[in-house]
């Protein structure tokens, strides 16, 4: 059985210094920052290491919090307003040393995942215009219109601020019903706005790729790209330490009483920092394990398996449990998914 292919999906995890750009936002508000985050249990000194990545649950818990806490109905676009080269760690620093705007944007697609891999863009050329389309990964969580309107407000600002003018789209399109009112949406993209579209997009005149960046610098940008060359690698790095631990965990699926004290002891590591270490790449051990346990469920469902021979094989206790935990995963019961009756993501 080939289980590269199917284990682990990438842990989706955000870089840290996004809040940064978050708080700015809230301080304008003359909100404090740290009574803020201990009202919602969260600590400070959790969230302000600098380049650490922080897992996606947590992330948008703190966004939309955030938005709860100010009472913003557009929290999204204002916090986008607030962006910085910084809040984009790496990234930001090496786009705001291209030469122009069109390399700026090549480099961001290439190295986006420095800050997060929630949100990824898709470019599709249209004669004289650029449409990116934007999505997330499959396994990703619900979230708020929040996460999509600062991201679409934060590209807009960045691109004013590394060129110096007031650039806009040509159209942006959100898949959301159209909000009371798109006053805001229209103050701060500054072109048509439709919702309840099959997409979240932008479209962009492929000549603003030609616009210069105020501060190019080929020698601080051949820096930082490097720097940012050796970030992915160690992003890469930590992905293999999960899948070190996604192999313990298959090895013992078997095992009804599987813990993460079970795995601390075979990798010879304390609890705690095996918990630590997971948290660094964006994973919760628990998550992790109702997540290979789902995969290979519905693997051996459709290779025809039993649902007897699936409880022994995933560790459960009897049918009944996992029939149970089945049908918490995914919405159907084994029966109804092997038929084919719903449609499922895999």
């Amino acid at each position: 059985m080939d289980m590269e292919k199917e284990l682990p999906a990438e842990p989706i995890s955000v870089c840290v210094t996004v809040l940064a750009q978050m708080f700015l936002y809230l301080k304008s508000k003359n909100i404090d920052v740290d009574e803020f985050l201990h009202t919602i249990g969260v600590e400070p000194e959790s969230v302000i290491a600098p380049d650490s990545r922080l897992p996606i649950d947590k992330y948008l818990f703190i966004q939309e919090s955030a938005a709860q806490y100010t009472q913003d109905t557009y929290f999204g676009l204002h916090m986008g307003e607030y962006v910085e080269a910084g809040s984009w760690s790496i990234l930001g620093y090496m786009m705001m040393n291209c030469a122009t705007l069109g390399e700026a944007m090549e480099k961001s697609g290439r190295y986006s995942h420095i800050i997060g891999n929630l949100i990824e863009a898709t470019a599709h050329l249209r004669l004289t215009k650029v449409k990116l389309v934007f999505n997330t990964p499959p396994h990703a969580p619900k979230m708020s219109r929040h996460c999509f309107e600062s991201t679409f407000s934060s590209l807009v600002r960045m691109v004013r601020t590394l060129t110096g003018k007031h650039l806009n789209p040509s159209e942006v399109t959100f898949i959301y019903p159209k909000p009371e009112s798109i006053s805001e949406y229209e103050r701060v993209f500054c072109c048509p706005v439709l919702f309840g579209q099959k997409e979240n997009s932008m479209t962009v005149e492929l000549a603003l790729g030609k616009t210069p960046i105020l501060m190019a610098n080929p020698e601080l940008l051949a820096y930082f790209e490097k720097f940012a060359q050796d970030f992915i690698t160690n992003i890469d790095r930590q992905k293999e330490f999960t899948k070190a631990v996604t192999k313990i965990i298959l090895a013992h699926l078997d095992d009804e009483s599987l813990t993460i004290q079970k795995v601390a002891r075979e990798m010879a590591l304390s609890v705690r920092t095996l918990q630590k270490r997971l948290e660094d790449e964006g994973v919760i051990f628990s998550d992790l394990l109702k997540e290979i346990r789902e995969k290979l469920a519905k693997k051996y469902l459709r290779e025809d398996y039993t649902v007897e021979q699936i409880t022994y094989l995933l560790g459960f206790s009897e049918p009944s449990v996992f029939r149970k935990a089945f049908k918490k995963w995914s919405g159907v019961t084994p029966r109804e998914y092997r038929k084919g009756t719903f449609s499922i993501a895999n």
